[in-house]
C-alpha cells in the first residue's frame, strides 16, 4: 500500500472567496502599492512571465519589466541568446512619448475612460482644439471621485498649474531624467503651451530581468555569462526540484557569492519546499501540472491542485522562518489565469508566474496568426498566438523534465494557439486595478499587510455557482 493516502480533495483558487474587512478612507487605489520582494530583488508588481519559449523573449521581458514585473528568460535558449536579450534590456534607453494619446476639452469622462481601457494609460492629457495643454485626466483619481461618466472631462481634470511641466520643447533626455528625480512624469510643452511629449519616471528606472537555468552540466557557465550581462535573479527551472541535483546547484551557487537571489522549483509538498529552503533557496516556485498546457498529471499521474500546494509550501515557510529567521519568498507557477485567481493566490504567494496569461499578448514569442490561421505580423489582423509547453514535442526541453536523452522523451505538454488579447499594458493595468480594489475591500495598503490580514473562505460547488457567476438571467450579448 502507498505510504500515505490523502482523501481530502486538492483545492484551486476559484474555490475560495475573499472576505471583506474594515477599510479606512486612506485605503484607496491611489495609495495601495503592489510592490513585492523576491529575496533581495524588489518588484514594482508581483508578476513574472514564465520561462517558456512561446512566452518570454526580449519583447515580453521588456514590456513586463517596464511595468515593474519580471520576465524570466527560458533555459531552453542558448547562453548567447539569453545574454543578448539581457544586454538589450539593460541597454534600453528612456525615450519621450511623442504625440501622446489625448482627449479634447469637450470630451466626457466616459470617452477618457475608453482610452484608458484601450491603451492602458492611467493618465490622459486634455487639450483644446489648438492642442494647448489644459490638464490631465487621472483614471485612479476618477475612481475615487463621485463624478459620473457623462460629465465633462474638465470636471475631474487636474490643471496644468498643478502638474510637473516644462515649456522647453527641446529638452534632452538627460535633462528630463534630472527632472524625473522629483516627479513620476514630466509634461513637455512648447512656448505657446501646446502639448509636445511626455517623459515617465518608470522609463528611467532599472528594468529587471531573470534568467532560467537547469541543474545539468553547463549551468555555471550560463550563470556567469548572464550575471556579467546584468541578470537580476536566477531561476532553477525544473518540473520537480525535490532532488539531489537541485540541492547541489543551490549550494554551489551560494559559493559563487554573486549577491543575487536564486529561485528554485518546482515543488508541491511541504517536504519538498523545506528541503529547498534548507539547501539555500531565496525563493521557492510552486506548482506541477496546473499550467494550461501541462499534461504531466495525464501522462504520469503526478501533480497537485495549486492552492493546496501553495498552502503546504506556506506551512513549510512558516516553520523554516521560526527555525532560521530567514523569510523565503514564494512564487506560484500555474493555475493562475485571471484577476480572481491572482487575488486568492496573492493572499499567500509573494508573486505569481504565468505562462498562459502572458501567451495571449502581442509581446509573446509565439507566432501570430490571422482569422484564417495564416501567419502574420500585421498587428490589426492578429487573432491567435501560438503556444507550446516546455514539455511539448516542439520544445522538447529535456533538462526541465529530467529526460536523460531524446530516446526517453515523452511529451508532458501540448502545442496549440490562444486568442490574441492585443498589447500587454491595457489588460495588465486593468487586472492590477482589480487586485488593488480587492486589497481595498480588506483594508490592506500593500501585499505584506494583505498576507497578515486576508481571510479567504472555501465555497461549496453550489455556492460557487451563486457567488461566482451571474444567475437567473439571460446575459445581453
Amino acid at each position: 500500500m502507498a505510504k500515505k493516502v490523502i482523501l481530502e480533495a486538492g483545492r484551486t483558487f476559484s474555490e475560495f472567496s475573499l472576505l471583506t474587512d474594515y477599510t479606512s478612507k486612506d485605503c484607496n487605489l491611489n495609495s495601495i502599492n503592489l510592490k513585492s520582494n523576491l529575496g533581495q530583488l524588489s518588484l514594482g508588481i508581483p508578476f513574472l512571465s514564465a520561462a517558456m519559449t512561446s512566452v518570454t523573449g526580449y519583447e515580453m521581458a521588456l514590456a513586463l519589466g517596464k511595468e515593474g514585473g519580471l520576465g524570466v528568460l527560458p533555459a531552453r535558449l542558448s547562453i548567447n541568446e539569453q545574454v543578448d536579450i539581457i544586454n538589450k534590456i539593460k541597454g534600453y534607453e528612456m525615450g519621450f512619448v511623442e504625440d501622446p494619446v489625448s482627449v479634447r476639452d469637450n470630451a466626457t469622462i466616459d470617452e477618457a475612460v475608453r482610452l484608458v481601457e484601450k491603451h492602458g494609460h492611467s493618465k490622459i492629457p486634455v487639450t483644446d482644439r489648438n492642442n494647448v495643454f489644459l490638464g490631465l485626466f487621472n483614471f485612479d483619481k476618477y475612481l475615487e471621485s463621485n463624478q459620473t461618466p457623462a460629465e465633462n472631462i474638465l470636471s475631474i481634470m487636474t490643471s496644468v498649474e498643478e502638474l510637473p511641466h516644462t515649456k522647453n520643447s527641446e529638452i534632452t533626455v538627460k535633462q528630463a531624467k534630472k527632472e524625473l528625480e522629483e516627479n513620476n512624469y514630466l509634461i513637455v510643452l512648447d512656448d505657446l503651451g501646446r502639448l509636445v511629449k511626455i517623459a515617465f519616471k518608470k522609463d528611467v528606472e532599472n528594468i529587471v530581468v531573470g534568467a532560467a537555468i537547469s541543474t545539468h552540466k553547463g549551468w555555471k557557465k550560463r550563470v556567469k555569462a548572464c550575471d556579467e550581462a546584468g541578470a537580476d535573479i536566477f531561476v532553477i527551472d525544473t518540473s520537480d526540484a525535490y532532488n539531489e541535483f537541485t540541492s547541489k546547484v543551490l549550494k554551489d551557487y551560494a559559493k559563487m557569492k554573486l549577491g543575487k537571489p536564486i529561485c528554485a522549483g518546482n515543488v508541491i509538498t511541504y517536504d519538498g519546499a523545506k528541503f529547498l529552503m534548507e539547501s539555500g533557496a531565496d525563493v521557492i516556485k510552486v506548482g506541477m501540472s496546473s499550467g494550461s498546457i501541462c499534461t504531466t498529471q495525464r501522462e504520469k499521474a503526478t501533480g497537485r491542485a495549486p492552492m493546496t500546494a501553495l498552502m503546504e509550501v506556506e506551512r513549510a515557510r512558516a516553520d523554516y522562518l521560526k527555525e532560521s529567521g530567514k523569510y523565503v519568498s514564494i512564487v506560484i507557477d500555474g493555475g493562475v489565469s485571471d484577476a480572481g485567481s491572482m487575488i486568492i493566490a496573492l493572499s499567500i504567494a509573494d508573486a505569481v508566474m504565468m505562462g498562459g496569461y502572458f501567451n495571449h499578448f502581442f509581446e509573446a514569442e509565439g507566432e501570430k496568426y490571422d482569422a484564417n490561421m495564416q501567419q502574420t505580423t500585421h498587428e490589426p489582423d492578429i487573432k491567435y498566438v501560438a503556444t507550446w509547453g516546455e514539455g511539448s514535442a516542439r520544445a522538447r526541453n529535456l533538462d526541465r523534465y529530467g529526460h536523460v536523452a531524446r530516446k526517453t522523451f515523452f511529451a508532458e505538454g501540448e502545442e496549440g494557439t490562444v486568442e490574441n488579447w492585443g498589447r500587454l499594458k491595457p489588460k495588465l493595468k486593468q487586472d492590477i486595478r482589480k487586485i488593488k480594489a480587492a486589497l481595498s475591500n480588506t483594508g490592506c495598503m500593500d501585499l505584506k499587510d494583505y498576507h497578515k490580514k486576508a481571510t479567504i473562505e472555501l465555497m461549496s460547488p453550489y455556492t460557487q455557482s451563486i457567488v461566482g457567476d451571474t444567475h437567473d438571467m439571460k446575459v445581453k450579448e
